[in-house]
């Protein structure tokens, strides 16, 4: 069975089961008439119907992402995704609290029951909506300071500029993009680092839309590694675009800047991996992190760009002294980023891992799935490296 067809049975499933359990859920809670439930299983059914027809229909039928009609239905099933996934969290949530309490009076129940359920709804809704401005609104800048003991003097205050997660596809498209490019430029940072994720589609339907990164310069280069969603997005084809229009892609390797100190020249290694989880779709882009750092020139400051922050631990065992990472959207959006930060070790911001290695996780320069950044604003990461204990 192909991975596209693995992908559309799972998420098939898995999408029919949540919106099943939403609407009998919401049928037991909001306490309408028969006529309104009809009405609503109806619409419930829509709306999975929707959800799973967008993304099958955009890979089956290779549509452009300058089409109206496919931009339309793709906001369309996102924006259903991100709003039936929300109730479906909220009213597990509520059914657990109400295991939980204590019995009371059955009048009290059923207005209570109802009344809160309905106001759950509503806030849901309106959650919704203010998520789609923030997601829509692109990203803020956030500037991190980061000490580095190894990094040597001729390095310090070196400036870089991370965006990670920017899924340029079916709903983020050029405009967008031109954004983030004019605020990564604005920094005027030493280098750029493009930390996997970047598109949504393959090379034919998203070359028109990639195109604002051709602009994207910085005096000690551009630097790329690849995300899950590139090997989802044809990836040999995407390596090659990407190198074509002069951006330095890491395949398990390393490039060393050089600069001149106070007694000699001194070295600072860049290095990338392949996303973590690269080997089960390209078995030879399994992820190394100890080849990436092999060099015959002595760098004593390592600098690791990894798509999954999950590349910290064969890092650490390397010796690198900084990981920059994405791949988590810090949850993208409330309340699923309480789940991501619960359940994940490194899920946003800097992290000290141990005595030597430092980690940092961006929390994505665009968002997926749903238009929804709730409670957490897409990011452009200023990273100003310090030398000295």
């Amino acid at each position: 069975m192909s991975l596209f067809l693995r992908f559309a049975l799972v998420f098939g499933t898995i999408t029919f089961l949540v919106c099943w359990l939403t609407f009998r859920i919401l049928k037991r809670r909001l306490g309408l008439s028969q006529t309104a439930n009809r009405k609503l299983a109806i619409f419930i059914g829509f709306c999975g119907f929707v959800m799973i027809l967008g993304p099958v229909s955009n890979r089956v039928f290779n549509t452009p992402s300058t089409s109206l009609a496919d931009y339309f239905l793709q906001w369309t099933q996102f924006t259903l995704l991100g709003w039936i996934g929300t109730l479906f969290l909220v009213f597990v949530f509520l059914e657990f609290l109400q295991l939980l309490s204590k019995p009371f009076d059955p009048a009290k129940r059923i207005f209570l029951t109802n009344g809160v359920s309905r106001g759950l709804v509503a806030g849901a809704t309106a959650s919704s909506m203010i998520g789609m401005f923030e997601a829509t609104a692109g990203p803020v800048i956030k500037e991190v300071s980061i000490r580095l003991p190894t990094l040597p003097k001729s390095f310090d205050g070196f400036r870089i500029a991370q965006i990670s997660d920017v899924h340029i596809g079916p709903l983020i498209h050029r405009d967008y993009l031109e954004n983030v490019v004019e605020r990564v430029l604005a920094l005027k940072a030493d280098a750029i680092f493009i930390t996997g994720d970047l598109v949504d589609g393959t090379v034919a339907q998203l070359r028109t839309e990639i195109e604002p990164l051709r602009r994207l310069q910085a005096p000690s280069g551009v630097y790329f590694c690849t995300g899950n969603h590139e090997y989802y997005s044809g990836v040999h084809d995407w390596v090659k675009h990407l190198e074509g229009i002069g951006i330095h892609v890491f395949k398990n390797s390393n490039h060393i800047l050089t600069r001149k100190g106070e007694r000699e020249e001194e070295h600072l290694m860049l290095a990338g991996v392949y996303d973590h989880s690269a080997h089960r779709y390209e078995e030879s882009h399994r992820t190394d992190p100890f080849h990436a750092c092999k060099s015959e020139t002595n760098a004593r400051c390592k600098i690791l760009l990894a798509h999954n922050p999950f590349s910290i631990k064969e890092a650490t065992q390397a010796g690198y002294d900084l990981q920059v990472s994405g791949h988590t959207h810090a949850g993208q959006f409330y309340p699923y980023s309480f789940i991501v930060k619960t359940v994940l070790k490194y899920s946003e911001g800097l992290y000290r891992v141990n005595d030597k290695t430092q980690l940092y996780v961006n929390r994505g320069t665009g968002f997926w799935g749903p238009p929804n950044r709730l409670g957490k604003r897409s990011e452009i990461t200023h990273i100003i490296l310090k030398s000295g204990a």
